[in-house]
């Protein structure tokens, strides 16, 4: 037995300088083989390896290690780290070796087992368990025979899944990625709805490169249509510059109970969804088709997928010079409301120029837009428009307050209809005068922030010219109009936010949702936003009849928030001219969360039917590797009287969605 500092340095001459492995313990000695014996808080670094016990052999000619007690052995690349064993024996030449009763992870998944073999940066792990949980929380775990862990993947045979140490599933083979990005199987979704049994989504995803990646969805129900998607995704310069999908299903024929009240014209065996969207920057491209309008009703689960009144295919382009910009753009729609998109309106192709602002003299500035845009459908109006509208602004000071006039020439002009009656050129000229009131006030600990502006806008007259969108909307207008907006604050925190718009028309009549009244006053439009405690909100959204007098539409939340609970109650309601209701729906949204559980309830009622719209509920369990998520909704079909019912579970083992990254270049 020798003194650890003097053997220290007589090792560290001897072999460290020439073998690069350096030994620290307590008490170490050399046996007649040359093998050294450390005892004793023994520590090892050699390359990539720090290695910790209470006893170790090393052989300095074969490089061979020989660890005992309280093994400690991590990779200096943090990959592999085993935290306790019994008996470890690696030979650092060749880089294998094993470890008994070892305890320890390697990259994100924790494994503990009988033996674990290494080979390189491949390890066998014989008679354990892994879980992707952190130690203190190994909520579900993964009993095995034998695995294999190496760079990309997990397999494991003759696998028990334990959720808090209860068997729930067997299972055969267990392949899971192990870094990152690496291709395996997604959470998958199970359920069923008025139409289904039993519908099964497993989405299975692909990592092709760094900057590639695809996902494969195979979705399979009992008596809809049956299909899968696969979507492609790649960064040509940043983030998902490029993104293409295809989704195909096989319609059962004939026609099942979903089919009922339909046109049955719409009726396709072969049902299909194309998407594509390239972003370049200044250059934009997308694709969205289907073979038929009822889809996304059919195929999606989530209601806002399932709800799309349109899809836009689209090409764009454009370029921001010093004085001007230059646009062009093609869009083509599809009406996923409609049985055919015979009248649906496109635009093919509108270019666009803008003249931006520029001093001609004194204050007097000068802009232009001007555009061409082909307006087309098969059944309908259609046909080519040239937009010419130049523009002169001037600001001016009088009275110590800044007034802005603007004058608008508009020119328009048509050509190519396909129906006669409508006016082709239309020249007219829109004047604006306006001038803002800004000022606050202080008491206090309260601040109060208002904005004010006050303006009159004249056109002489309308014209019988056909109306594709808003620009050829040349309404006859002679109108005084105000616009308020301000917010109060108590010690720094903002309590109330109001905006009020209104307007005098000298028309003496104005038109709202196709009806036209005979009134001066249009509509008073308040949105009130008050919170006046800590988790209380209270907003109100009203467009009132003054000259009517009563609501043509209001909107009003109250929003309780308490810890870890929210309450949101909404009523909606809506009328005509005609003090006749068109809508009027009451909602209610609560959720609350009790340490990894989360409730979540949403109803939706149409109270001129007395139905319910929306009847849905969700509970979510998070665990420490793993989640859990029921989903029920009623959607009431108004056209069929009934409702559609639907049950999800979602669930996801080891965290399996975390093993994908987004794109990078």
């Amino acid at each position: 037995m020798y003194n650890f500092r003097v053997l220290f340095v007589l090792f560290l001459l001897c072999f460290g300088l020439t073998f690069g492995v350096e030994v620290f313990s307590k008490y170490m000695e050399r046996e007649p083989d040359g093998t050294l014996v450390a005892r004793e808080e023994v520590e090892i670094y050699y390359e990539n390896y720090y290695i910790r016990a209470d006893k170790v052999r090393y052989n300095p000619q074969t490089k061979e290690v020989v660890a005992e007690g309280n093994v400690y052995v991590k990779s200096t690349d943090g990959k592999l780290e085993v935290k306790k064993g019994s008996y470890a024996y690696i030979d650092l030449n060749k880089k294998v070796g094993y470890f008994l009763n070892a305890e320890g992870r390697f990259q994100r998944f924790y494994f503990n087992a009988e033996k674990a073999e290494m080979e390189g940066d491949t390890y066998t792990v014989e008679k354990g368990e892994i879980t992707t949980c952190p130690p203190d929380r190994k909520e579900m775990v993964l009993c095995f025979s034998k695995a294999r862990i190496d760079q990309k993947y997990v397999i494991s045979e003759n696998n028990s899944l334990r959720l808090f140490r209860v068997p729930f599933a067997y299972l055969p083979i267990f392949v899971s990625p192990v870094g990152e990005r690496r291709s395996g199987l997604l959470p998958p979704t199970i359920g069923s709805n008025t139409y289904n049994t039993f519908i099964y989504q497993q989405p299975i995803y692909w990592a092709i490169s760094k900057d590639k990646d695809a996902t494969l969805t195979i979705d399979l129900r009992d008596k809809q249509a049956k299909g899968f998607s696969i979507e492609y995704r790649q960064a040509l310069f940043k983030e998902d510059d490029l993104q293409f999908k295809v989704s195909y299903y096989k319609e059962p024929t004939p026609p099942g109970k979903w089919w009922e009240g339909r046109d049955p014209t719409t009726f396709r065996e072969n049902r299909y969804r194309i998407q594509m969207s390239l972003d370049l920057g200044n250059f934009k491209a997308g694709l969205d088709t289907i073979s038929d309008p009822y889809f996304l009703e059919d195929v999606y689960l989530r209601a806002r997928e399932r709800t799309v009144p349109y899809l836009t295919s689209y090409v764009t382009y454009k370029k921001d010079f010093e004085r001007f910009l230059i646009t062009f753009e093609a869009k083509h729609f599809y009406d996923t409301t409609s049985p055919n998109n015979k009248r649906t309106l496109q635009k093919l192709p509108e270019i666009a120029l803008y003249w931006k602002s520029q001093q001609l003299w004194g204050p007097i500035f000068f802009s232009l837009y001007s555009s061409y845009t082909n307006f087309y459908r098969e059944e309908g109006l259609r046909g080519q428009r040239l937009a010419l509208f130049p523009e002169l602004s001037i600001p001016k000071n009088l009275f110590g307050r800044v007034f802005y006039s603007n004058l608008v020439f508009e020119n328009l002009y048509y050509f190519g209809l396909n129906q006669r009656g409508y006016k082709e050129t239309v020249s007219s000229l829109y004047f604006s005068e306006s001038v803002p009131f800004i000022f606050d006030l202080q008491a206090g600990n309260f601040k109060f922030k208002n904005f004010l502006k006050v303006g009159y806008s004249f056109r002489a007259k309308e014209f019988n010219n056909p109306r594709f969108d808003n620009i050829d909307q040349l309404n006859k207008t002679n109108q005084l109009d105000a616009l308020w907006t301000g917010s109060m604050s108590y010690k720094d925190r903002e309590v109330l936010n109001l905006y009020v718009s209104s307007a005098y028309n000298y028309l003496g009549k104005y038109t709202y949702e196709g009806i036209t009244a005979d009134r001066k006053l249009l509509p008073i439009r308040a949105i009130v936003s008050l919170k006046p405690f800590e988790g209380v909100s209270l907003t109100t959204d009203s467009l009132y009849d003054i000259e009517g007098g009563f609501p043509l539409r209001t909107s009003n939340s109250l929003s309780l928030g308490y810890k870890n609970t929210s309450l949101t109650l909404g009523y909606q309601t809506a009328k005509n001219l005609l003090n006749q209701r068109t809508s009027d729906q009451t909602s209610l949204s609560f959720g609350t969360s009790y340490g990894p559980a989360t409730f979540n309830l949403f109803l939706v009622r149409d109270n001129r039917i007395g139905k319910d719209l929306v009847r849905q509920a969700s509970l979510d369990y998070r665990g420490a590797c793993w989640s859990l998520g029921l989903l029920a909704r009623d959607n009431y079909n108004g056209s069929r009287g009934k409702y559609i019912k639907e049950l999800y579970l979602t669930f996801n083992i080891f965290d399996l969605q975390r093993f994908t990254a987004p794109l990078k270049r």
